[in-house]
């Protein structure tokens, strides 16, 4: 016996394998997989020379360590297909949010040639485990348990105009499905604004040149998410590329509420939505909102406040500080063409951390010395893009004999005011809530829970690389992001699951590793599985801990967990 390695073409990791040599009845020497023994990247984790050490051992095996029969007639290409089955999991989620019963709901008029349920659910599935191109997720179809994915790859494609149409009425249905079995509490909503951007120069009512938040010169989209406060999604629109963050609120949460028939909800969202018409639009509509205040660059007398010790409390070990006063403001909003003035009742808390303080601290050290840097030799800065400096350094063009502009050379002034009172707001916060009655404790509490939005925001870009865009047709790249939210949706449940202990890159990894390999028609050998593989079995109460399995046990299995319950 001995070892053989093999490099996924899907995972990109290398499997290890016991192989044996054997003569078939014509008396051919032919070589069989005995044994898959793991990922060979995971196995060094634990023990560096671990594939030397199985070296070893397969030298001193003899014979075959299988009492069954094995298919003598299977091809070498046959016996190293492996199969995912971790998927099953992600499956089953997608069958009890009753994604097949509604896709059987809405498309029961018409008459297709192939399984539109079965094509959503390959693009939603693969979106998580191995992220790819419509045409590459066709042809990586197969690396599934499962022969239901028969569909022609432009059967795919014809799909993406009929996942469009049905964005709406599915993002509901999730919604009231959730509610129903994970008591989705949408009292506190979390709002954020990202972009995705395109392979391509073209723009058209969709997609459009705009700040780009990877600095893309390319058309971007803009996409406003709503997720609950357990971090699993609501709802996303879709926006054309140059609308401001801000301008997406309002008809975002319009949607939302009409459609969605919610009571009152206190929206949460960072400073880049904190404007006096959006503040003054959530008042108005008797909602509430929990967002973050800009302390630089606001009013003198804010700025003393947040800056006078007066009246704040700090924690045991003085790392920590707060205070808080109400206020009423006046912010000037649009009704129709004229100006209207609407007063915000709003608490103010204001607080310090000594964490957050020697985070910018170390940040300021880099910009003090590139100021210094620029001061001594200013040509350096004309042609520096730093931003992060320029508002401290102004550049003075003098001709030193003329006092012209000819040939100037250039000098910087540096604002040593500016700077000084910048450095001291250091490690300050703010945020403002129209909600009076929340502690300054419960205000902080909701705020941070800001997070996880930003996170779903990573999630979609990176781990399932939702861009940037490759599909073009307005139906297509609306299909696009609608796939891309159910696999958020699925990816979010299975960590809520699992308390959030673990990330979805580590989810992913821990899935694609769960394969199997066929012997024969009848039997399979099963790969190794990571420890949170287990607690995963655990939360679907199933278990399939074995070296082989017969397909039966295998289908018996993958039906197990769908028909788990929340």
């Amino acid at each position: 016996m001995f070892i053989r390695t093999s490099k996924s073409k899907t995972s990109n990791n290398t499997y290890v394998y016991l192989v044996e040599s054997y003569r078939d009845k014509s008396g051919k020497p032919k070589q069989r997989v005995i044994e898959t023994l793991g990922v060979l990247e995971e196995l060094m984790k634990d023990d560096p020379n671990i594939l030397e050490k199985l070296k070893q051992e397969a030298k001193q095996k003899k014979g075959s360590i299988l009492s069954v029969d094995i298919d003598t007639t299977q091809t070498n290409s046959e016996a190293d297909k492996l199969l995912n089955y971790g998927y099953f999991f992600l499956e089953g989620l997608y069958h009890s949010l009753k994604i097949d019963e509604f896709i059987k709901r809405v498309t029961k008029q018409f008459k297709f040639k192939y399984d539109f349920n079965e094509i959503l659910k390959l693009l939603v599935v693969s979106r998580i485990m191995n992220p790819a191109s419509k045409k590459e997720t066709y042809e990586k179809r197969g690396q599934f348990f499962n022969d239901d994915f028969n569909f022609s790859l432009d059967d795919l494609y014809r799909s993406l105009d009929l996942v469009n149409a049905i964005k709406e009425d599915l993002q509901l249905h999730l919604h009231e499905e959730i509610k129903k079995q994970y008591s989705r509490d949408c009292t506190l909503v979390f709002y954020d604004v990202t972009n995705y951007y395109f392979e391509t120069e073209h723009e058209d009512e969709l997609r459009a040149e705009g700040l780009s938040k990877e600095n893309k010169k390319s058309p971007i989209v803009q996409m406003g998410l709503f997720i609950d406060n357990n971090g699993i999604p609501i709802a996303y629109q879709l926006f054309r590329g140059n609308n401001h963050d801000t301008t997406t609120l309002i008809p975002a949460m319009n949607k939302l509420k009409i459609n969605y028939s919610l009571g009152k909800v206190i929206l949460t969202a960072d400073k880049g939505l904190n404007s006096g018409g959006n503040l003054a639009y959530l008042k108005n509509s008797k909602n509430g909102y929990i967002v973050s205040q800009k302390i630089r660059g606001s009013k003198k007398e804010f700025i003393n406040y947040v800056l006078d010790e007066e009246e704040y409390v700090y924690n045991d070990t003085r790392t920590f500080k707060m205070k808080s006063f109400i206020r009423e403001r006046q912010v000037k909003v649009k009704k129709g063409n004229e100006d209207a003035i609407v007063t915000l009742e709003e608490k103010v808390l204001c607080f310090w951390s000594k964490a957050y303080a020697d985070r910018e601290a170390n940040k300021r050290g880099d910009i003090e010395e590139l100021i210094q840097t620029f001061l001594n030799n200013p040509s350096k800065y004309k042609a520096s893009n730093s931003f992060g400096v320029k508002k401290y350094l102004k550049q003075i063009e003098i001709d030193e004999e003329t006092g012209e502009v000819n040939d100037p050379k250039y000098k910087l002034h540096f604002d040593q005011t500016k700077y000084d009172r910048d450095k001291a707001l250091d490690g300050y916060y703010c945020i403002i809530t129209s909600e009076l009655e929340l502690s300054e404790e419960e205000i902080i509490q909701k705020y941070r829970g800001l997070w996880r939005i930003e996170e779903s925001f990573r999630v979609m870009k990176s781990d399932l690389e939702g861009r940037p865009v490759y599909v073009w047709t307005l139906n297509h790249i609306e299909a696009h992001f609608l796939t891309c939210f159910v696999a958020l949706v699925i990816s979010r449940l299975l960590q809520y699951k699992l308390d959030y202990r673990y990330s979805v890159k580590r989810i992913q990894e821990v899935l694609n590793g769960v394969n199997c390999l066929p012997i024969n028609k009848e039997l399979y050998t099963l790969t190794k599985r990571d420890p949170i593989y287990d607690e995963i079995e655990k939360i679907f109460n199933v278990s399939l801990d074995l070296k082989y399995a017969r397909i039966e046990e295998m289908k018996n299995y993958k039906k197990s967990i769908f028909h788990y319950n929340n």
